[in-house]
């Protein structure tokens, strides 16, 4: 008896290692866009990010979020200079307007508005559109067991050409921190996701922590509030409307 019990004790790891499997670089990836937002769902959201850099002030921002599929409009509330500027983007391309002109200036998703966050940093679009995803192995973050998720951009127009992203091997397979890079090779920032929200039922990313390794001392926190499904129009979206 002693026997069997001693073949069954080593026997189920191996049987729990059947029943839990790694998920497929496929689905980790899905698993990140359903932390970022709704898929093709329309949904909005308030972003607030403040910045810090050596020797000066925090610099707060307030944006009004609305996503719908691969289409975001993106409306500037804080500070007063800003207010009233408009980021549209869609089908990869990216203009943004300024209140009381009929002025619209395309701009780059990598390009930096609020500190260390980019324009794609803001929006809720799915990475699942514009990258391949591959397992590079396994890692740590702060002690925790993490799964590596290489993601290579398939569009030339995504926001970055290359992310790391690593994840939690927990079944909620929570990011934990993601490096974004260049297309030299170069470090441009790493993200920490520093807290998460339910919302209906659903777990969403809340607070993210964006660090640039260059610059001693420069960072930024986004925080992600009000998040909801919401029917959004098409004509939301069209570039025609930011000069009326």
């Amino acid at each position: 008896m002693k026997y069997i019990l001693l073949c069954l004790s080593l026997i189920s790891p191996c049987l729990w290692a059947m029943t839990d499997p790694m998920p497929s670089a496929e689905e980790l990836i899905n698993t990140i866009d359903d932390y970022r937002g709704y898929g093709d769902a329309g949904f909005s959201l308030k972003t607030t990010t403040v910045s810090y850099k050596n020797n000066r002030e925090p610099l707060t921002s307030q944006v009004s979020v609305q996503v719908l599929g691969e289409k975001s409009h993106i409306t500037f509330e804080a500070p007063a200079r800003e207010k009233g500027r408009i980021i549209l983007s869609r089908d990869n391309n990216m203009w943004i307007s300024f209140p009381n002109t009929r002025k619209v200036v395309r701009i780059s998703p990598s390009q930096k508005l609020l500190g260390e966050a980019s324009n794609g940093d803001i929006l809720g679009t799915a990475l699942s559109r514009d990258y391949s995803a591959t397992i590079l192995g396994e890692s740590q973050v702060d002690g925790i067991e993490a799964i590596e998720l290489e993601l290579v951009a398939t569009n030339k127009k995504a926001s970055y050409p290359r992310i790391v992203f690593y994840i939690d091997k927990t079944e909620q397979h929570k990011p934990l921190k993601s490096d974004y890079y260049a297309r030299s090779g170069k470090l441009l920032k790493t993200a920490f996701y520093k807290g998460f929200i339910e919302v209906n039922g659903e777990q969403k990313i809340h607070k993210m922590l964006f660090v640039n390794p260059l610059i001693e001392g420069s960072y930024t926190w986004m925080r992600f509030d009000h998040l909801k499904r919401v029917d959004l129009p098409e004509s939301l979206f069209n570039k025609s409307a930011l000069t009326k």
